[in-house]
């Protein structure tokens, strides 16, 4: 056994050879695109109700929420990638 373990260290499998005993299957045809509406939109900071519905959405308080719209604009997008949401 220790023969034919030291005999496949080192060597290379052949890529297409691999390719073949293991294909890669194709989803594509039902991957369906994702585009979240929401993230085009934009937080109105000065709508207490929107800015806090946004700050339960994000889990976060409001005035953090007011805080990251100062730093980032009111995007919802930028917020998320701000937020790392």
């Amino acid at each position: 056994m220790e023969d034919n373990q030291n005999q496949n260290m080192g060597e290379v499998p052949d890529p297409d050879e691999v390719r073949e005993r293991y294909p890669i299957e194709d989803d594509a045809d039902t991957l369906e695109p994702f585009d979240d509406q929401s993230e085009h939109r934009e937080i109105n900071a000065d709508d207490p109700k929107d800015l806090a519905y946004w700050a339960a959405q994000f889990q976060i308080d409001v005035n953090s929420l007011k805080g990251a719209i100062a730093l980032n604009g009111n995007s919802i997008r930028e917020i998320k990638k701000y937020l790392s949401v």
